[in-house]
């Protein structure tokens, strides 16, 4: 799979540390605003996209191949509320559809919204004719003061990874990119329903659709060595198993059930480990990773000295923790084995507890064992839908339920915030503990939201009705409301996507649904 940023910014072409795989998405994560958090907006309701900004080069980049769904030109901005232009309506909506295994095909959308205005081009020294053809004229037909339609992209229209779709306008003065990667339900269930998205207690999956970090869940009680077994001292005085150095560590057992996460980069292994501290905490015990300096570069010579009946399996069980290829030659020993009969043992150097490491065979049917394609729990992926989660069925979040949902129900409100009405109480605690936190912000990436889409207009009333009741703000006053609906209606563009109207979608932290993918190397013909 082939999948890039929106932003492209040079800082992201150099790692500040070793054990960084992505620094491009390092830093484009940092161009994140405050005032456009996943998946919840300051007033409660689902935002199921994130606000992104640069402070110079503002271009915006499509983030793979994909067809043309709809979009909007606009000569113009317009205003947006404040009496005057202050707002850019347009926008590109693509779908993409790649794979990330044989037999796994990806269908989902990407929405680039507020692309700068035509006559904005010019100011801030832009090349349109770095565009593609159909984003370089506005729609015609509409009033200046108007926004025009949105159009339906014409059939086999594309767009390539990386071209230019547009520069960062704004909205209500406020300059950003609206960005959102979804997917429909269809689709959605075609592909996670073959993951454990969603499903505890994870099992080793059965297929051979492996990407990405490998993971290992390890039980409590779990045996660790100081040594594997058959590891002898040598002349040189370090301990050797057919040639291959093994450091002596320490023995014990885990207390609690551990998740260990194992990487390649630039030749090195990095190893990260944390516990089950109950309540669905987790604690690292690893503060930094372990490192196995040049382990991947002696992955061929490691799997030939320590499985010499098939040194292709052993590889597999070196990087995976099983044998993924059929049909398997290597087999494990029958049950009761001593462990130095089994030819699939895979002695895998893990911290067991705070400042203590050990080997622990992780071919042990006992030691789950998955990766980045299954998306498990323990790495923050959660469904979350109306009703089932943070927001109830009017589409607002509870900010009690948001600290649930996260294991924290430590009080974040001052005096003065103790004293507001309860409905804006809710909506000025939850911006300050969202925005202030990063560490629920990080949370919150993993969460897979069912919900509306905000540019669909049936949703509206539903979504913004309740903004009409005693003691909010347009209560008694039906022309703002009106007025507020029908530039919310301008912006809209449902109609024109093909789309169904009414359902929901499934969203993601577009940031982290790209870094996550950006693991998958799987590449069709």
């Amino acid at each position: 799979m082939i999948i890039s940023p929106p932003f492209l910014p040079s800082a992201g072409r150099s790692a500040i540390t070793p054990s960084e795989v992505d620094p491009m998405m390092a830093a484009v994560n940092k161009l994140a605003l405050a005032h456009g958090i996943y998946p919840v907006a300051f007033d409660r309701r689902w935002h199921c996209g994130v606000h992104l900004a640069r402070t110079k080069d503002s271009v915006v980049h499509a983030i793979a191949d994909g067809e043309v769904v709809a979009y909007r030109v606009c000569q113009h901005a317009y205003v947006g509320g404040g009496g005057r232009p202050d707002s850019n309506a347009g926008f590109v909506l693509l779908r993409h559809t790649t794979e990330t295994g044989e037999g796994r095909t990806l269908t989902f959308y990407s929405l680039y919204m507020h692309l700068l205005e035509l006559a904005g081009y010019q100011s801030i020294g832009a090349d349109v004719k770095r565009l593609p053809e159909f984003l370089r004229m506005p729609q015609a037909g509409a009033d200046p003061s108007q926004v025009p339609s949105a159009q339906q992209g014409a059939p086999g229209q594309k767009v390539l990874r990386k071209q230019v779709l547009g520069w960062v306008g704004q909205c209500h003065g406020q300059k950003h990119l609206h960005f959102e990667i979804f997917m429909t339900k269809k689709d959605f269930d075609a592909y996670f329903g073959q993951t454990q998205l969603g499903k505890k207690p994870v099992t080793t999956p059965t297929g051979a659709d492996y990407w990405g970090h490998s993971y290992y869940v390890i039980p409590p009680r779990t045996t660790f060595v100081a040594l594997p077994p058959g590891a002898l001292r040598a002349k040189d005085g370090k301990h050797k198993i057919s040639g291959i150095d093994f450091d002596e560590l320490r023995a014990g057992a885990n207390a609690d059930t551990l998740y260990a996460e194992a990487w390649f980069h630039k030749g090195n292994k990095y190893t990260r480990v944390w516990r089950d501290a109950g309540e669905g905490r987790r604690e690292e015990l690893t503060e930094q990773p372990i490192v196995e300096s040049g382990y991947e570069y002696d992955l061929y010579k490691r799997a030939s000295r320590l499985y010499p009946a098939c040194p292709s399996d052993g590889y597999e069980l070196l990087r995976f923790g099983r044998i993924l290829s059929t049909p398997a030659t290597l087999s494990a020993a029958p049950s009761g084995a001593p462990p130095p009969a089994n030819p699939c043992s895979t002695w895998m150097r893990i911290a067991f507890a705070p400042g203590q490491q050990g080997y622990v065979d992780v071919n042990h049917p006992s030691v789950l064992k998955l990766s980045d394609a299954d998306f498990p729990f323990f790495k923050g992926w959660q469904k979350i839908s109306e009703g089932s989660g943070p927001f109830g069925n009017d589409g607002l979040c509870d900010i009690d339920a948001l600290k649930k949902i996260l294991k924290d129900a430590t009080a974040r409100q001052s005096p003065q915030e103790a004293e507001l009405t309860a409905a804006y109480e809710k909506a000025d605690v939850l911006a300050r503990y969202i925005g202030s936190n990063n560490s629920i912000r990080e949370q919150l990436r993993g969460f897979v939201c069912e919900a509306p889409s905000q540019w669909d207009t049936s949703t509206n009333e539903a979504r913004y009705g309740g903004l009409k009741n005693p003691g909010e703000f347009y209560h008694g006053k039906e022309a703002g409301y009106a007025k507020f609906i029908n530039f919310l209606k301008s912006l809209q563009f449902w109609d024109s996507t093909g789309l169904p109207t009414g359902e929901a979608l499934w969203f993601f932290h577009p940031l982290a649904f790209i870094e996550h993918f950006r693991k998958c190397g799987w590449l069709s013909e």
